[in-house]
């Protein structure tokens, strides 16, 4: 039969064979399967090359079990990759059903990276998360290795290397270029280094390619694998993540100055490192350590790792600790989907040079990776989801006078680095619609300051209270469209209402903005009079107008609802795992000054128009819509 190479059907051929083992075989549990799944790979490849003909054969003709025969001719074949005392668990009526199946695909032929693709999709229904794994998309994987540029003859490391996509790029990118270079993976997850063990042995052709599986954070296992620090050029990673799974073992944690209590010395001091062990550490901060120690001098690292780590004062000691090993030569803001459906964790990318002392660090915003929040790369109307990091590796390799969507920035704030933030081309978008316009640019904070608007806070009524009547509490679910709306089954009653209503003092033309959660921020409503009764959420902030100010609340709030200003807002989020927050950056917001909204023309009129009108609708409707309770 002749062989098919590996399309992006195979995928779900890989699921559906992954799935078809889960109900019919006698494996009781996904990581058996998959371990199994891994070994048939690599006989496969073995005999898409000409190796393990009479052992196939005879195993197909039930002559003799796997175990005797593959598993056998395996660990002659691939030493590094089976260890002692491994064996398939699966009946062999499942694995010859399965071996057939893979035999039909031409594995050893393949492109790299639709092999890895293929991997992913054999690992992913393991990988829930829960030891903070998740696979880096094709599209962020290959702008790192772009940008990063590997040359000939260096040697790159991935310490988390997963089923090898980094690896994998990396190897594309070294054969595109004719540029031999040493590639080394490690995992301490032994089906995944399997997996990285097979890509490596396919697609290696004249680059020098070792998989080791192993803990990285064990010191003494690097070292028992040959790997040392200071002897790499290029280190690129995505390493697991999370509070949840962190590392507490004291004799780890004593071998990393990261691992140590650090104390902030405020002011020019900074951070300095104590001789306190901490009693746990999250992962990714640990791998950053371990990244910088395996570059030498000169040596540059590309790193995907959680917001919360680029925004958070308490994270402080991380980056005084980069600082003075080397320069954070650039960062990458990746759009919220980019790890969606397997985590909502917003995620940036961090590239590092050490030895080197960099006065500017570049930065871009990527709004889109491939796919959207389900996992999809096309839409409903067939068109692909857009990529952002494929132009900005492309604009990266432009001469830095020509890059237009990267900018050399300082970092005010040497703790906070969230990539978005020192977007200059954000900001310039607002102000050429305040141009636009006719207005000059202005902030809510110098609004708040010159008297012209107030800006308060909602309130929390707790759980307990909801339904307890019929007075509307407004979260941020209710924001849209620029009204307000409500979930009847939140209401609360007349007690609960008079407890806030004088803190909150709502009236009509007061404006409900939404400051934290997860896909609303920055989301703008007005209040009328026929609505005004009603209980706002803390995740609300309330802006109204002071007798002091000369414009209309529909004037705010169309400079607030402008394409641009929506842009600065998400510029100034930070996102904390999956949550996020404007805190007090709400008053750093940039926006047309509403006090020339005289000038505006027919766009305002129209915009306070059409919602005036609509209020109008909405009161009138608002007496036919009682609720009978069943």
């Amino acid at each position: 039969m002749t062989q098919q190479a590996l399309s992006d059907n195979t995928e779900t051929q890989f699921r559906d064979l992954y799935y078809h083992l889960y109900s019919n075989s006698s494996a009781s549990r996904s990581e058996r399967i998959l371990a199994d799944l891994s070994k048939l790979i690599l006989v496969s490849i073995a005999y898409g090359r000409g190796d393990f003909r009479s052992e196939v054969a005879l195993f197909e003709n039930a002559n003799g079990t796997a175990n005797d025969l593959l598993l056998s001719a395996l660990k002659k074949r691939f030493p590094n990759a089976i260890h002692d005392g491994e064996a398939f668990s699966l009946d062999d009526e499942s694995l010859r059903h399965s071996l057939k199946l893979l035999k039909d695909i031409d594995l050893a032929n393949s492109p790299s990276h639709t092999f890895g693709d293929a991997f992913q999709a054999l690992m992913g229904p393991r990988l829930r998360g829960d030891k903070g794994q998740f696979f880096t998309p094709r599209s962020v994987v290959r702008a790192m290795v772009s940008i990063l540029e590997p040359h000939a003859g260096e040697m790159i490391i991935d310490p988390a290397c997963g089923t090898g996509g980094f690896l994998s790029a990396a190897l594309d990118y070294l054969q595109e270029e004719n540029a031999p270079g040493t590639l080394v993976g490690i995992d301490k997850d032994s089906d995944l280094s399997l997996l990285a063990s097979a890509l490596s042995e396919v697609h290696s052709g004249d680059q020098k390619v070792q998989v080791v599986n192993a803990n990285s954070l064990s010191l003494s296992a690097l070292s028992d694998a040959g790997v040392q620090f200071g002897e790499y050029d290029l280190v690129l990673t995505n390493p697991p993540f999370g509070s949840k799974i962190g590392i507490t073992d004291k004799e780890t944690l004593s071998r990393f100055d990261l691992g140590h209590v650090w104390e902030n010395g405020k002011g020019k001091a900074g951070w300095s490192k104590t001789d306190l062990v901490r009693p746990t550490q999250d992962p990714q901060v640990l791998f950053v350590e371990l990244c910088v120690r395996l570059l030498k001098d000169g040596g540059r690292m590309g790193i995907v790792l959680p917001e919360g780590l680029f925004g958070n004062n308490r994270s402080g000691y991380v980056w005084d600790y980069l600082r003075a090993e080397g320069s954070i030569e650039a960062l990458i803001d990746c759009p919220r989907t980019t790890f969606q459906p397997g985590t909502d964790t917003k995620t940036n990318i961090l590239f590092f040079r050490k030895g080197a002392k960099a006065k500017k660090v570049w930065v871009s915003v990527a709004y889109t990776c491939g796919h959207d929040r389900r996992g999809r790369s096309v839409l409903a109307d067939g068109r692909k989801v857009p990529d952002d990091f494929e132009r900005i590796a492309k604009d990266w390799k432009l001469k830095p006078s020509a890059r237009s969507i990267w900018s050399a920035v300082s970092l005010e704030n040497p703790y906070y680095l969230v990539p978005r933030y020192y977007d200059q081309l954000l900001t310039d978008e607002v102000s050429s619609d305040a141009e636009k316009i006719g207005a000059p640019v202005t902030t809510l904070g110098k609004l708040v300051r010159e008297g012209m608007i107030t800006i308060r806070k909602g309130h929390e009524v707790g759980s307990e209270a909801y339904g307890s009547g019929e007075i509307p509490f407004i979260r941020t679910s209710d924001i849209h469209n620029f009204e307000v709306s409500y979930d009847p089954t939140n209401c609360v009653s007349e007690e609960v209402y008079l407890k806030y209503r004088d803190q909150q003092n709502l009236k009509g033309g007061d404006i409900f903005m939404v400051v934290d959660g997860r896909y609303k921020i920055g989301r703008c409503s007005i209040l009328h009079d026929w609505n005004k009764a009603c209980v706002a959420q803390s995740h609300l902030r309330i802006i109204s107008l002071t007798e002091k100010a000369n414009f209309s609340p529909y004037a705010l709030l169309y400079g607030l609802s402008l394409q641009s200003v929506q842009a600065e807002i998400r510029r100034l989020v930070f996102i904390q795992s999956t949550l996020g927050g404007l805190g007090q950056r709400i008053n750093e917001i940039r926006l047309p000054d509403p006090r020339h909204s005289n000038g505006w023309g027919e766009n305002l009129c129209r915009f306070e128009a059409a919602i005036a009108e609509r209020a109008a609708h909405a009161s009138y409707l608002k007496s036919f819509g009682n609720e009978i309770e069943l």
